[in-house]
């Protein structure tokens, strides 16, 4: 198919993912996570009916990169916040703990397992033990996003949960720079064999464009002109990795971050940021599941498995400890681990951009785990999200209307 017909696709599909959710209502139709998406995209790449070919996947990479690292940019803009309400730094904390804890077992399980049932040359096996980190260790903000599309779903508990996804979106992030820094660069690279100025490089790119951005806001009040500066300075950031061979999202992700902490008024710029996360990430996901390739058979099947196992060994019994001084009074089941299953922007966004930059066995293991963790996720995290906060009496399930002319059903107590 041609790449422009793609690429007008991906645009009503993003039109399609602003109509579904709008920032002042209800989503009216469609899974948080986009997992729907994902399963449309395998079903027209080259995994199904071919549709959409290899070579045209290659020829959006530049598209698809620009796309995930706006994930990015978004995720950065809104650390520490749950919608407008400042996450308190003991919660923040244990998100991390959770998000590294999960990163060193993926990554661990990877580096051990792997090479038991492929071959992998040089520094495969590091690179593969990173990826698989990174795709394992973010908590999409379900908690957030399902309790803004039901009316009443607010809590102790809701909070909690939504508190604990924040902060571990800094761990995958963090580890995609890692792992852009120590791969091999082209001959000539201005940063060849310096993996600690490349993480260096990454980390200033981003403060200064934040800064940068920060700075023309506070100068220029106007919504569209305030587009531009956010657009034009994301695409800047996003063409410089790109040619440093650094990892754009997380060159973006930082200057978000440098964005909300330096802007004048940084909670409007996250409302305008915030409204373009739907419409990016459903195209987004679409992608990543164009992009499955099953080649590596027994090993991409390992991955599949490994890495949501691996976020319920860690998140079941850490939660099971945390349980009872999470939210008082409400005292969650046992299963509460499984609300925090979930996956989202940031875990699509690993898998397209290390599948891009590594050709080969390393691409595809880490895309597969990342699209395993987000389908995964939707299966478990959404439903037991829902049965949590229905036990804590913080969500009750919507009841259907009355047919007409019918006396009214009496309220709950």
């Amino acid at each position: 198919m041609n790449p422009y017909a793609i690429l007008v696709g991906l645009l009503v599909l993003a039109w399609a993912g602003d109509a579904l959710v709008r920032p002042t209502g209800r989503r009216a139709l469609g899974l948080s996570s986009g997992a729907e998406f994902l399963l449309a995209g395998i079903l027209i790449g080259p995994l199904g009916v071919a549709a959409v070919t290899r070579e045209t996947l290659d020829a959006l990479a530049p598209l698809t990169l620009v796309a995930a690292s706006w994930l990015a940019l978004l995720v950065g803009s809104q650390l520490g916040y749950a919608g407008e309400r400042r996450v308190p730094r003991a919660r923040l904390l244990i998100g991390l703990a959770l998000g590294l804890a999960v990163f060193a077992l993926c990554a661990a399980l990877g580096w051990w397992l792997v090479p038991q049932v492929l071959a992998l040359h040089g520094d495969e096996r590091l690179f593969v033990a990173l990826g698989l980190g990174c795709a394992g260790s973010e908590t999409a903000r379900g908690a957030v996003v399902w309790g803004a599309e039901r009316p009443g779903a607010r809590g102790p508990l809701h909070d909690a949960l939504a508190d604990l996804a924040e902060a571990d979106d800094v761990v995958p992030l963090a580890g995609l720079a890692l792992l852009f820094a120590l791969a091999p660069q082209p001959a000539g690279a201005a940063l060849r064999g310096a993996p600690l100025a490349a993480l260096g490089v990454t980390l200033a790119l981003g403060v200064v464009l934040g800064a940068l951005a920060a700075t023309l806001t506070r100068i220029e009040a106007r919504r569209t002109e305030r587009w531009g500066i956010l657009l034009g300075a994301a695409l800047l950031a996003t063409g410089l990795a790109a040619q440093l061979g650094l990892a754009a999202p997380s060159v973006l992700f930082v200057m978000g971050v440098a964005l909300n902490l330096l802007a004048r008024d940084g909670a409007r710029l996250r409302k305008m940021l915030a409204t373009t996360t739907r419409p990016v990430l459903l195209p987004v996901v679409a992608l990543a599941g164009a992009h499955l390739d099953l080649r590596d058979g027994l090993a991409l099947w390992l991955a599949l498995a490994l890495v949501p196992l691996a976020r319920l060994a860690v998140k079941l019994p850490a939660l099971v400890l945390l349980r009872e001084h999470l939210a008082p009074p409400a005292r969650p089941s046992w299963w509460l681990g499984l609300a925090l299953m979930g996956s989202g922007p940031v875990t699509a966004c690993v898998g397209l951009v290390v599948a891009a930059r590594f050709a080969g066995p390393v691409g595809r293991l880490v895309l597969g785990a990342a699209v395993a963790s987000i389908a995964v996720g939707e299966l478990l995290g959404a439903p037991a999200l829902r049965r949590q906060l229905e036990r804590a009496g913080e969500w009750q399930p919507p009841t259907p209307d009355p047919a007409p002319g019918a006396p009214a059903s009496p309220p709950r107590s």
